[in-house]
């Protein structure tokens, strides 16, 4: 379990906590989103069962280590990706089309083997187009970055001992999770934006709990420990089990 999946999970269980408070809010407007909410709600518990469980097993350490090195191999390759991209827009490449067409969603699921032949292939691309990418702001640095990631993670995409085996399947069983978590945010996201204009603080609120993870590493808003009831929520104290399936402060 990496670092970026449990700020994902802690930036879901502040969305479930708006959510608690200001159920009155959307519920009235939105039935259908209860569902969402609800399967928000499990998608936490099973991440919190999959923590617990990680922290037992035996190559935990080279499964994260492998973790870290696809996340810092997908980000180098991200920069390199968008500028490929830019290429595109002028004269289409036929060559450059593979490469190009990465994007982080579709790179995400990839492991192993079939990462390490993205991985090269959006190199390959970056090498032989490289005067075109400097004109687009990709620098030999940025290149470079993506070479060394891929030369990091090599090793690791083929852990194959029995301890690797047992932290990697839980490792991807969190990624499963993460990625539930981010489905169900995604249709909330697409809920609370048609409720926008209706109920503008929900929206705030809202907004604010999602943007406590931003993958491009701008600032991070200030986060609340809940509604107080203004906006036409209920309140922490009403609202009941509004930290969801996480421990409640000082339990």
């Amino acid at each position: 379990m990496t670092e970026h999946e449990i700020e994902i999970a802690k930036m879901a269980r502040l969305v479930y906590r708006e959510l608690t408070d200001q159920r009155p809010q959307w519920e009235q407007r939105s039935p259908a989103m209860a569902a969402d909410f609800e399967q928000l709600n499990n998608f936490l518990q099973a991440f919190d069962e999959v923590s617990a469980r990680e922290g037992t097993k035996g190559g935990k350490e080279d499964a994260e280590a492998r973790d870290r090195a696809e996340h810092a191999a997908e980000a180098a390759a991200g920069r390199i990706v968008r500028g490929l991209r830019v290429l595109q827009l002028s004269v289409r490449n036929p060559a450059l089309a593979t490469a190009a067409g990465y994007t982080p969603s579709s790179l995400n699921p990839l492991h192993g083997e079939e990462l390490l032949r993205a991985l090269n292939e959006i190199a390959g691309a970056a090498a032989s187009a490289a005067p075109l990418l400097a004109n687009e702001g990709v620098t030999a640095e940025h290149r470079q970055t993506l070479d060394d990631a891929i030369a990091v993670y090599t090793p690791l995409a083929d852990l194959n001992n029995s301890n690797a085996k047992k932290g990697e399947g839980l490792s991807s069983t969190a990624r499963q999770v993460v990625k539930g978590l981010r489905t169900v945010l995604q249709r909330l996201d697409a809920r609370i934006d048609n409720l926008r204009d209706e109920v503008p603080g929900l929206a705030q609120r809202y907004d604010d709990a999602r943007g406590t993870v931003q993958d491009s590493g701008s600032p991070r808003p200030a986060t609340r420990e809940g509604g107080d009831g203004s906006d036409g929520g209920i309140g922490r104290a009403a609202a009941g089990n509004a930290y969801g399936p996480e421990s409640q402060p000082g339990s």
